[in-house]
């Protein structure tokens, strides 16, 4: 045989050949790629690119075979069988595959390619990018709350200033012209006018009484006199100002962190107000030597006890006096517990308890 002729002979056993194996191991009828709302009819054989939001991919063969043995290389982790036309796979990560396959009866395994694009959220940098975004909207929001925060606080102290230094200039001064024109009405009256001098010497002591109350308001409005360690020298300047004129030996003791008493301004001007009228009452009613005052805590309550030595009183017959109501409703106002132990003869303790 000529040597042409046996080179057609060896091209149709080759062609032969390889439509066997290529009945043994068709390409695919269709490969359906579906994402987000959109389907797409890939029309290479060999390889195929997904994008990362696709979440579905279906490979169709034109024959039933009795089985499809097949393995997508680097993610299936074995050989699977499948005895429909039907290859179907969803959620691939991002990366490079191989999709071995053959059908029975086949030796042969045929490959197709596959890329899928990551997703921007499997990407390494998304989770924490995503975690570093809501960080910021956090702390933006803190930021813009707290400088919020700090505006109202400068605003109601730039108004307690205002208010405090009106109360002082304004209605001190007319208190006090008040009690001093009528110090200089008293002088003028006979001694013997019965009628007169009793209202004169009440419209003083109302006035500087109103002055004193006045005093105290703006010494609470003012921003400055907020911190505990500012009550406490304001109580102290007054008990031996006041008990040292009757000749009452005063002592105070503080056993607590200061940052310890939170009061808000109306308490803590009701907690002054409540030891002042006890101070005062000791000055005009007990007759005692000596009087003191212990700041303590106790299971994360502040404790105030004013003592004294004095003569004490039945405090069945005093529910009125002695400023009795007075202790109960500013107690009442701001909370806090509020006893008074007294008898005849053996002095007074006021307690006022502060709890957080």
């Amino acid at each position: 045989m000529k040597p042409n002729g046996l080179k057609i002979v060896f091209l149709i056993i080759q062609l032969f050949v390889s439509g066997i194996i290529w009945s043994q191991n068709p390409k695919p009828k269709s490969i359906k790629i579906d994402g987000i709302g959109q389907q797409v009819i890939s029309k290479n054989q060999d390889s195929i690119f997904i994008k990362g939001i696709t979440n579905f991919l279906e490979i169709t063969f034109d024959q039933s075979p009795d089985s499809i043995v097949y393995q997508l290389v680097g993610y299936d982790e074995k050989l699977q069988s499948c005895p429909y036309p039907h290859l179907r796979y969803t959620n691939l990560p991002g990366g490079d595959f191989q999709l071995k396959y053959r059908f029975s009866g086949s030796k042969t395994f045929s490959v197709i390619h596959i890329s899928v694009l990551q997703a921007i959220w499997q990407k390494w940098w998304f989770f924490p990018m995503i975690i570093a975004y809501v960080l910021l909207v956090v702390g933006v929001v803190v930021f813009f709350f707290f400088q919020n925060n700090y505006r109202q606080k400068l605003k109601l102290q730039l108004l307690r200033n205002k208010i405090s230094a009106d109360l002082h200039d304004e209605v001190g001064s007319n208190l006090s012209s008040i009690a001093i024109f009528s110090e200089v009405l008293k002088k003028k009256i006979p001694e013997n006018d019965i009628e007169l001098k009793p209202i004169i010497d009440k419209i003083i002591d109302n006035s500087k009484e109103s002055v004193g109350l006045m005093q105290d308001t703006v010494w609470t409005l003012n921003p400055k006199n907020d911190t505990p360690e500012r009550l406490f020298a304001k109580i102290e300047s007054l008990a031996r100002q006041v008990l040292s004129a009757k000749g009452i030996m005063y002592s105070q003791s503080v056993n607590i962190n200061p940052l310890q008493l939170k009061l808000d301004m109306e308490n803590r001007k009701n907690l002054y107000l409540i030891l002042k009228e006890g101070i005062n009452n000791i000055c005009k009613h007990s007759g005692a030597k000596s009087a003191s005052l212990h700041i303590s805590e106790n299971k994360g309550k502040i404790i105030f006890i004013l003592s004294d030595d004095g003569n004490g009183f039945d405090i069945s017959q005093n529910q009125e006096g002695n400023g009795l109501r007075n202790f109960k409703e500013r107690a009442e106002e701001s909370g806090f517990g509020l006893t008074i132990n007294s008898t005849n003869g053996n002095g007074t303790i006021l307690s006022i308890v502060v709890s957080p």
